[in-house]
């Protein structure tokens, strides 16, 4: 019988040399996250992991040790996954970011949140615009607001969702406060007419209220808003913006907080011609259409049960050329491991026209 000494040291100098091998191992997960970046592959290989895993157990002589062997193994494979995802949003942070709207726009502020003041940013006019630059790879990532949480759903992008083969691989709240911006000069008793975007004018309900006689115009942005105002230079007209919108162009700000919610929030995801996530995800996004038969949105609805996960929200959309079909649009928490989102999409195929994985990405963190 060795001495407890001696097989205490014995080990120490064995966990020494996993230590280096662990680091080796996570050196070249490293390349691989970059080869499969390049390739637009994902990161979990499901079929390939589990034929790993039977090999691994080959490996071992003492057949007590199978089991064991795969349990190792397995989490080995899982922390290289995190370490590819890891090395993943290193790379990605360097990328160019699209949003909507011009300097100023609470979509400027998703992409700061998200990616950070000193990431390379691009403004386009239209949501439309966004996913097409991402789809063609002119930049990496698209930065789109999906839901208010006071006005609910923006249906524009949940449609381009379904027409484009993009990804949702992150997600960021940004807290909504709205104010009236004018002109230098300009006092609330001038105003006649106020522009912003629909989402800003459903917002500010009761402030709105107080002003009937104001012609509400919408535009395509609350910043671009903010700017037009300011090139109009007219103590007449005004926008509802940020506060962030108005130091950008100059502008006075009327009426502060004029949002009629507290706690209001729009929800905003990070879309990418490539499925991989930029975080570890906890959170999926599935859009689907039943075929137009009794039961099959039931049926269909409890596949997501018997695969534990929780439905957050789910939006339906009418097909564009059948009437009175839907396509729905669903999100999960819970249970969305890869191999479980795999067999969800294997159970909703039997009831669904079509199903796909929008994307599986780390849930914003409020």
């Amino acid at each position: 019988m060795k001495d407890l000494t001696h097989a205490r040291a014995e080990i120490d100098a064995i966990d020494r040399q996993i230590a280096a091998l662990f680091e080796s191992r996570m050196r070249v997960a490293r390349d691989i996250a970059e080869y499969k970046h390049a390739h637009r592959m994902d990161i979990l290989d499901a079929a390939r992991e589990e034929a790993v895993l039977r090999a691994r157990a080959d490996w071992m002589q003492d057949e007590r040790l199978k089991n064991s062997a795969v349990s190792l193994f397995r989490e080995i494979m899982r922390l290289s996954r995190e370490e590819q995802r890891r090395h993943l949003d290193t790379l990605n942070r360097g990328q160019v970011v699209a949003y909507n709207g011009v300097p100023g726009a609470f979509s400027e502020s998703a992409v700061v949140g998200f990616f950070g003041e000193d990431c390379e940013r691009v403004c386009f006019k239209t949501f439309e615009e966004i996913f097409a630059a991402v789809a063609e790879g002119c930049v990496k990532y698209g930065v789109l607001p999906v839901e208010n949480s006071s006005s609910g759903s923006i249906h524009t992008v949940y449609d381009l969702m379904g027409r484009y083969a993009c990804h949702i691989v992150g997600e960021q709240l940004v807290p909504v406060a709205h104010c009236l911006l004018g002109v230098p000069g300009a006092k609330i008793e001038d105003i006649t007419t106020v522009y912003s975007h629909e989402q800003g004018f459903a917002q500010c309900p009761v402030f709105l209220g107080e002003h009937p006689d104001w012609v509400t115009t919408p535009y395509f942005n609350t910043a671009i808003a903010a700017r037009h105002i300011a090139e109009l230079g007219d103590k007449r007209n005004a926008a509802i913006a940020s506060r962030l919108a108005a130091a950008h162009y100059g502008l006075t700000i009327l009426a502060p907080d004029i949002h009629s919610f507290t706690g209001n929030h729009t929800r905003f995801i990070v879309v990418s011609s490539s499925p991989s996530p930029i975080a570890v995800p906890d959170k999926a996004t599935i859009t689907f259409s039943v075929r137009h038969e009794r039961g099959t949105l039931m049926r269909a609805l409890s596949s997501f049960v018997a695969m534990g996960m929780n439905l957050t929200h789910i939006e339906s959309r009418p097909l564009r050329h059948s009437n009175w079909e839907y396509c729905f649009y669903v999100d999960l928490t819970g249970n969305v491991g890869e191999n479980n989102l795999r067999v969800l999409m294997e159970s909703l195929s039997k009831d669904c026209e079509q199903c796909r994985l929008l994307g599986a990405y780390r849930a914003a963190r409020a």
